[in-house]
């Protein structure tokens, strides 16, 4: 068979297999936020270098989730006459789309606040601070809107822990951080490649996906070598 067609078969037959959700885990390494200071960090979802949101913290009161352009993320607007919001978390297998009618939120720009800095991380009962939950998110990729979540872990989520190291550099604790840090850290996150198909907060490429990205890979290999 032909090593090109052979090639396009295959991406074919494993982007119609994977779902087409596409996710990132940091895993022991984690890409941690810490709102230690004043912090301004960007976040690009689909890793194309260009920002979609971005995490920032004065440093002593406030942590917040912004977007850029028209890219949003469900969240809940302050009553009037306070600014912004705060992020909702969303519970692990919830329906992230166009329809919010499941969730206690709704889609927001951070400009949507009337000119706010931003929506809260670290405001009320259900803040992310205290959460090891999901924001659900909507951006933009070539001017076609997608869904995805981020798992955020807040620092002050008991599961959050951080090691103690000897004079060695061995770790000889772990210890939870204190509960004036702000920020949180996060370890995963994923979107839906196909325009406007809602995703499920938590999901991840089936297995048989990868099995079958590894069988295409190997018979690709063995093709090639017979030339």
């Amino acid at each position: 068979m032909n090593v090109k067609l052979f090639t396009l078969l295959t991406l074919l037959l494993y982007s119609k297999a994977s779902g087409a959700v596409v996710a990132t885990f940091r895993g022991n390494e984690p890409n941690t936020f810490d709102f230690v200071g004043s912090t301004d960090k960007n976040f690009d979802m689909n890793a194309d270098g260009i920002a979609d949101y971005r995490f920032t913290s004065d440093g002593s009161l406030i942590a917040a989730f912004r977007s850029y352009g028209e890219n949003r993320f469900i969240s809940t607007l302050a009553d009037p006459p306070d600014l912004g919001g705060y992020v909702d978390p969303v519970n692990a297998g919830s329906i992230i789309g166009s329809n919010t009618s499941s969730l206690l939120g709704n889609w927001y720009r951070h400009t949507d606040n009337g000119g706010g800095g931003g929506f809260g991380l670290n405001f009320g009962p259900r803040a992310m601070q205290y959460q090891n939950a999901y924001i659900g998110v909507e951006f933009k990729i070539n001017g076609l809107t997608h869904y995805g979540w981020i798992q955020f872990e807040g620092f002050g989520h008991p599961s959050v822990v951080f090691p103690v190291y000897d004079e060695a550099g061995n770790i000889v604790f772990y210890v939870n951080a204190p509960s004036s840090q702000l920020g949180g850290r996060i370890n995963s996150w994923a979107y839906e490649t196909e325009p406007g198909k809602p995703i499920i907060a938590g999901a991840v490429p089936e297995p048989s996906s990868w099995i079958l990205a590894g069988v295409a890979t190997t018979s690709l290999l063995l093709l090639r070598r017979r030339e």
